[in-house]
């Protein structure tokens, strides 16, 4: 076999073809991967449980949409918010299950392209709400946390995007490193 390096097994067993790489750069690789599903996995949850309440309960968020809307009786623009939010919800919802399957796909270009696709939604979230948030005499204060969480989700994402190699990506048991 070319490449000079040790076979190792994996956790479950499976062989880790390791070429010249030692096993302390193997460990780390598999803790980045690990890394990567614990973020899909709480990302997953996060959304399931947003995207739940916004179609069960969209009036939890329409403090986001029109905090005006109620006070200044403008019942249709609050009813139009509400639809908006649930549509938003089914969107949430249904990305929730799609970044969930993410954890079993083995193949790293994927892997990373759903991190760098969910790095961009989230930096361009931020950017949008944050300057809502500034420009408008309609937002509140509160708002501030919503720009928190996605600037938060960015951050995690990029910081993973940027430390991690493309085998950090890889989600095999039998993996090539």
């Amino acid at each position: 076999r070319s490449g000079g390096g040790a076979e190792a097994r994996d956790s479950k067993g499976g062989m880790l073809r390791q070429g010249n790489h030692s096993p302390m750069r193997v460990a780390r690789f598999k803790k980045a991967w690990r890394s990567l599903d614990f973020l899909y996995g709480f990302h997953a949850f996060s959304s399931l449980a947003i995207g739940l309440l916004a179609l069960v309960q969209p009036k939890v968020f329409s403090v986001f949409m029109n905090p005006l809307a109620k006070r200044e009786g403008c019942e249709p623009m609050d009813n139009i918010s509400n639809t908006i939010i649930r549509l938003y919800g089914a969107l949430i919802l249904s990305q929730s299950w799609l970044v969930w399957q993410t954890r079993h796909v083995p193949d790293p270009f994927v892997r990373k392209i759903f991190a760098q696709g969910y790095c961009m939604c989230f930096t361009l979230s931020s950017v949008v709400l944050a300057y809502q948030q500034i420009t408008s005499s309609e937002w509140v204060t509160y708002n501030w946390t919503v720009v928190a969480f996605f600037t938060t989700f960015a951050g995690v994402y990029a910081w993973f995007l940027v430390t991690q190699k493309l085998p950090a990506f890889e989600r095999s048991d039998a993996a090539t490193i």
